[in-house]
């Protein structure tokens, strides 16, 4: 630390030249994030200073938190469920399955060796959670769609079973697992079901209302007992905004953990206000109406990618349930490479060599993919040119 402070001027400046690095969004096909929106960033500054760990200062804060967990019951079909906003995906699973682990604690069924059900596509957050937890992740087989199948859940639950995990859309390849076949699947083992909806629990009940084939995922599934939601993704809030929800009360504090600080409902004990501002901001001023022009936008550019790749020669992975969409480019890993050379960010898939994975969120217009298009397409030939030798 300096002995004597910069000048504002100068901080700002520095900041300024750091910040410039950065890619800009219109260059970026890899995130499940994008662009808040303007009123999140405007309302989250003046609650800067808020912080969910105090309600005893922050009450109109934390009304809002419990306003915002409201809206979003609503939205996953069940009000009178319980919930609270988190830092993101990561820490709404972790405490699903520290609820979980407790229950099975309570109704004493807890073993010596916990498992969790999963499949090969669950996210990589589950790795962290269940080495924390020492729990073991038993992994069944994906359909050749390369979704949960439920029949393989169902054989895999045991006496040693806490819970399954099924995913609503994955990050890697936007397949949306069926979840309602799931929870028929596993209703006579009595195993807590808990829905991963960090990417597509903003998508998928908007595209449904615009007539999607789409499993239904929520609270409206008997059995669904968790499920984590992250409105800053494709909610356009603030980073970080994540949402763990519950069916009922006593799930949600079905963990010791909260029991002797009932003012925190979380991992975290500092939590920013300004988040749970800004979705509630966000929620209430586009309402359903709203996310679902945008969701139509995303699918209809979507589409759009999919014709300029197929029209370039490069087919589908998988066709694709939401808006990700992984396209069969050979030597995916280094194309990538190139194009990040070039200022294009995407991704690969880790499941697939040949997967180039790109998403279509709210930033990435039709401009950004006609920019964007021969940018692959260079970057591809000079690959293929090098390897050929």
């Amino acid at each position: 630390m300096r002995e004597a402070g910069l000048s504002a001027s100068a901080v700002r400046t520095e900041i300024a030249a750091a910040l410039s690095e950065d890619i800009p969004w219109t260059r970026v096909l890899n995130s499940i994030c994008t662009e808040p929106h303007p009123l999140a960033v405007e309302l989250s500054h003046a609650a800067s200073h808020t912080n969910l760990g105090d309600v005893r200062i922050f009450r109109g804060t934390k009304r809002i938190e419990r306003k915002a967990v409201a809206l979003l019951l609503e939205l996953l079909g069940h009000p009178q469920g319980a919930g609270s906003l988190v830092s993101g995906g990561t820490e709404a699973n972790l405490l699903a399955m520290l609820a979980a682990r407790q229950e099975a604690r309570a109704a004493g069924r807890l073993t010596g060796r916990p498992e969790v059900i999963v499949g090969s596509t669950v996210h990589f957050s589950f790795d962290k959670i269940f080495s924390a937890l020492g729990v073991t992740a038993v992994r069944v087989p994906v359909d050749d769609g390369l979704r949960l199948a439920p029949d393989s859940v169902a054989a895999a639950a045991n006496e040693n079973t806490i819970a399954a995990v099924a995913t609503a859309g994955s990050s890697e390849l936007g397949v949306v697992d069926p979840v309602d076949d799931i929870a028929t699947a596993l209703a006579r083992h009595g195993v807590w079901l808990h829905v991963d909806a960090a990417t597509g629990g903003f998508i998928i009940p908007f595209a449904r209302e615009l007539g999607r084939r789409l499993p239904q995922f929520d609270f409206h599934v008997d059995g669904v007992r968790s499920i984590t939601i992250d409105p800053h993704k494709y909610g356009l809030a603030n980073v970080p905004a994540g949402a763990i929800l519950f069916r009922d009360q006593e799930a949600y504090q079905a963990d010791s953990f909260f029991l002797d600080t009932p003012a925190h409902t979380t991992l975290l004990g500092t939590r920013p206000g300004s988040a749970a501002v800004a979705t509630y901001a966000v929620l209430e001023h586009l309402g359903r109406e709203g996310f679902v022009e945008i969701t139509r936008t995303n699918f209809e550019n979507t589409e759009y990618l999919t014709t300029q790749l197929t029209e370039a020669g490069y087919g589908l992975l998988i066709e694709p349930d939401l808006n990700i969409v992984v396209a069969r480019v050979p030597h995916a890993a280094e194309v990538s490479r190139r194009l990040d050379a070039d200022g294009w960010i995407v991704s690969t898939s880790k499941r697939f060599d040949e997967g180039l994975r790109l998403v279509v969120a709210r930033h990435v217009t039709r401009d950004v993919i006609d920019a964007f298009m021969p940018a692959l397409v260079k970057a591809d030939h000079e690959v293929r040119a090098e390897v050929a030798g």
